[in-house]
């Protein structure tokens, strides 16, 4: 896809989201973006906007600043966290399709899962985080469950829960906190594996 086709298909996104969502909750930011994980920083933004130009209605019209967009993102963001811990508490903690207990099942830990793979910890702890978009190469699927004694189709679904809920810090008024997520080409080559070790998980071998 290009860049072209990129930003046509997210015009496209924010267009639905703001006639779909005139005030925007936490948890229609939180489906949003989970529905559209390439467009999640796009849709956060537009989001944070909008909480503020509704918050603004019966006052005058005013040119948002810098200032405001940075505190209507990092209140946004907030209201995301929360519900997300929310979510979680909620949530039984015997899920059988999470990274966690797929893990904790077969005794592994990212470092530990990295070199029973032979690759580089920081791509373990970007899929698990759930910063690597799906889909996953096929070797690393065939490896991940392996290693985890269990399905390709687990990984799948642990991969896509993560995805779900990427780890998200507290948002600072001085620094609001972003979720960077990458497609899994772009996290094999920002590795520091050699070339042939790149091309071997990008299955170019």
């Amino acid at each position: 896809m290009n860049n072209q086709t990129t930003d046509a298909r997210r015009d496209e996104v924010l267009f639905a989201f703001h006639q779909q969502c005139e005030r925007p909750t936490a948890e229609q930011i939180i489906r949003w973006t989970s529905r559209y994980p390439e467009f999640a920083d796009d849709i956060r933004e537009h989001a944070a906007i909008q909480r503020d130009w509704n918050a603004m209605e019966e006052g005058p019209v005013l040119e948002p600043s810098a200032e405001l967009l940075a505190r209507g993102r990092s209140r946004a963001l907030n209201a995301i966290h929360n519900a997300q811990a929310a979510a979680q508490a909620e949530t039984p903690p015997a899920d059988e399709s999470s990274f966690n207990v797929l893990m904790a099942a077969s005794g592994a830990t990212v470092p530990q899962l990295a070199r029973d793979v032979d690759i580089e910890r920081s791509v373990i702890a970007d899929v698990t985080a759930g910063l690597v978009r799906p889909p996953l190469g096929q070797r690393l699927r065939q490896a991940l469950a392996q290693a985890l004694q269990t399905t390709a189709a687990a990984v799948d679904s642990a991969h896509r829960l993560a995805c779900a809920s990427p780890r998200l810090g507290h948002a600072k008024a001085s620094r609001a906190p972003t979720v960077v997520t990458r497609s899994y080409e772009e996290t094999i080559r920002a590795s520091t594996m050699p070339p042939e070790r790149q091309a071997y998980w990008l299955d170019e071998d």
